[in-house]
């Protein structure tokens, strides 16, 4: 049998943990669910990583970085205001919500844990330049002058987060077909359009 190599096994448990906090949740998931999952001891994720909160950071953060990546890549070519509605059904493209359920938990937990916290700022960064750039070729394309494409970014994440977070909740009246409505109002109501 190869034996696996140490950025391969790190990769691995990252892997894992990713997998447990998408099912379990960012507070409930735990290095158990980790070693039980890929079969090893706690020693063996000690010897990669310092602490539960240090794995759990890296797994949050590369989770997060990959949609953002992924998304960035659906978006290349295609044309900025179409980029736009593209952005939303990418967003709203979450059938068991748990992708919205890790950024909306993450977000929650970052103000208990430093680690979790420099991540998540450093995504809700790389979120916020991918909107901000994407409303201001957009108002380039179409010429709008005057829009505010900062923070007009942190308004579309901020209706966003709160529409996800209705979505979520059980036998709630929002549906992804409202709030893919009501993303692309904002969108207009951000370009002066009524």
């Amino acid at each position: 049998m190869t034996r696996m190599s140490g950025a391969d096994r790190r990769q691995q448990i990252v892997g894992a943990a990713t997998e447990a906090i998408l099912k379990r949740g960012v507070a409930l998931a735990a290095t158990r669910d980790v070693t039980k999952a890929i079969g090893v001891g706690s020693g063996l994720l000690h010897h990669y990583f310092t602490s539960w909160a240090e794995l759990r950071a890296e797994a949050v953060g590369q989770a997060l970085g990959q949609e953002i990546t992924e998304l960035e890549g659906l978006l290349a070519g295609i044309a900025p205001d179409a980029a736009l509605g593209r952005v939303v059904d990418w967003m709203l493209d979450d059938d068991d919500m748990r992708h919205w359920r890790l950024w909306l938990n993450a977000q929650d937990e970052a103000h208990r844990d430093d680690l979790l916290a420099g991540v998540m700022n450093a995504v809700l960064r790389d979120w916020h330049r991918l909107i901000s750039d994407l409303l201001a070729r957009a108002a380039a394309g179409s010429g709008a002058t005057g829009l505010d494409t900062q923070a007009a970014a942190w308004r579309l994440a901020a209706l966003m987060d709160g529409l996800a977070g209705a979505l979520l909740v059980r036998g709630s009246a929002m549906t992804p077909e409202l709030a893919r409505t009501l993303m692309l109002s904002q969108i207009d109501l951000e370009f002066g359009q009524r």
